[in-house]
């Protein structure tokens, strides 16, 4: 009876392992147009929590991923864009991975991204020191020069995204991406 209880206690443990990593794998999937957009939190520049999408989405959202320094001015052409065309009817996110910098350094890379963006940018820039695997892995990153955008729709939906550098083409093709949002739902 011993013996029993032992094999189906083990089988158990195996079995709920394995629902643990196949659920850990589903989280990390890539993510993909129309899909729901995974809960991101994290700080502000300026120290604040944020989390992302918001509870209450008013407005299409999108949000801007950095990698390194090179990709943090590619994110910069794509924020002062938005910004000049959408700040009204678009809430833009810029979101900077510094999991990777090392820790000594990260207070004075703080310093410097703060102090070289707007201060009403500050608040809508958040900083992560964690999860950067799983992030590169969900945007499939392969060029972290670049810049990685998501456009999400009112509902915190996937509605486009693009991984390729700044370009007038590709920011015509998220103001389309937006057109089309607006008509959908005015």
């Amino acid at each position: 009876m011993k013996r029993f209880s032992r094999c189906i206690a083990m089988a158990i443990g195996l079995l709920t392992s394995a629902l643990s990593l196949h659920a850990g794998q589903l989280l990390s999937a890539p993510l993909q147009m129309g899909s729901a957009f995974p809960a991101l939190s994290g700080r502000t520049v300026t120290n604040h929590p944020l989390t992302l999408p918001g509870s209450s989405v008013e407005k299409p959202t999108v949000l801007v991923f950095s990698f390194s320094r090179t990709a943090g001015k590619d994110a910069r052409l794509w924020n002062e864009h938005l910004a000049k065309n959408f700040s009204d009817s678009v809430s833009a996110y810029g979101v900077i991975q510094l999991e990777s910098a090392p820790k000594i350094f990260r207070g004075l890379a703080i310093s410097g991204i703060k102090s070289s963006m707007p201060v009403s940018v500050q608040n809508r820039t958040i900083v992560l020191y964690r999860d950067e695997q799983l992030w590169r892995h969900r945007l499939s990153v392969k060029d972290e020069s670049r810049a990685y955008v998501v456009l999400l729709d009112r509902s915190g939906t996937i509605f486009w995204m693009n991984s390729g550098a700044f370009s007038d083409n590709t920011y015509g093709m998220l103001k389309e991406k937006l057109a089309a949002l607006f008509r959908s739902h005015p």
